[in-house]
């Protein structure tokens, strides 16, 4: 039986107090958060020892970005908003997003972690369905270092995510995704200032996030878009690159590409997956000139 997204938003909806608190919260750290999933932010950051504690400024980034997994649109979307850097010894809020870090040990970190991505609102695919709005995501990480500490090799990171969206006035659940990640961070040249990340995320998502993104109820059913009803499954694989610098103390640069394959996906026979490959393109700049004078500790 299909079930349409409204009453899908019913059943996932806060209570007011929750929105304001989520909203709240959501002000206070969308710049890190939104720019995780965009292809306008660094993959990785530098260790934190010897680092401010603390630096806070602006963010300014653009991209060429697909409107949703499997859309044949994309759209170039751009940011500018005030960012908050924290490298404490059990929170910290970096590029990478939100993190706790619980345990942490020469081959093993556990740490809690918040990604984002932005809404799509114009897309032909879905045209008279309702947009789709930002999400975000929280949830555990379970990261093993052994491989790098020992071989030169790749983190391997274990992430299961609470996914939400959001349109600033209310919050509903979406589900949840699993995205184990092999990530390696390196300079591509001796001496080089210039840090280079290249990672592989696999992905599966709850039925709940599938039918956001591919579900077509009987009601917005057309003879090019046919009733679909989504399951939960395999969702995609991402191979993304990026290169940051820190220019000065102040100042760092960030280019992002990513490529997103959805061959053998759950939902490839939804009608609005219209291609198997997304690419998505970015850059931009972190000005931090209001630091703390206290040094971070790794």
């Amino acid at each position: 039986m299909t079930r349409s997204p409204a009453s899908a938003s019913r059943r996932g909806r806060t209570s007011g107090w929750q929105t304001r608190l989520l909203a709240a919260w959501l002000g206070l750290l969308a710049p890190a958060a939104v720019l995780a999933q965009s292809p306008a932010a660094p993959l990785s950051t530098e260790p934190a020892a010897g680092r401010p504690k603390w630096e806070a400024g602006l963010v300014i980034g653009g991209g060429h970005v697909a409107d949703y997994p499997g859309a044949d649109q994309n759209h170039t979307r751009g940011l500018v908003a005030p960012v908050f850097i924290y490298r404490g010894p059990v929170l910290r809020v970096d590029a990478g997003g939100i993190h706790g870090r619980f345990l942490n040990t020469p081959d093993w970190e556990f740490d809690l972690t918040g990604n984002a991505a932005f809404n799509a609102r114009a897309n032909d695919a879905r045209a008279d369905m309702p947009g789709l709005d930002y999400l975000f995501g929280v949830g555990p990480q379970l990261i093993y270092k052994g491989l790098r500490h020992r071989l030169g090799g790749p983190t391997l990171h274990l992430k299961a995510r609470s996914v939400f969206s959001t349109d600033f006035h209310r919050i509903n659940g979406r589900g949840a995704t699993f995205d184990p990640e092999l990530r390696w961070r390196l300079r591509p040249f001796a001496g080089s200032p210039v840090l280079l990340t290249l990672s592989v995320e696999s992905s599966w998502a709850t039925e709940s996030l599938q039918r956001y993104f591919y579900e077509v109820p009987p009601a917005d059913a057309t003879p090019q878009r046919p009733a679909y009803a989504a399951r939960a499954g395999y969702l995609g694989t991402q191979l993304a690159l990026g290169l940051s610098h820190q220019h000065t103390d102040s100042l760092e640069w960030f280019v992002t590409a990513r490529a997103l394959s959805l061959h053998g996906a759950a939902n490839a026979d939804s009608p609005l997956m219209r291609t198997s490959t997304n690419f998505s393109i970015g850059a931009g700049i972190v000005w931090t000139p209001w630091r703390s004078q206290a040094p971070a500790s790794d």
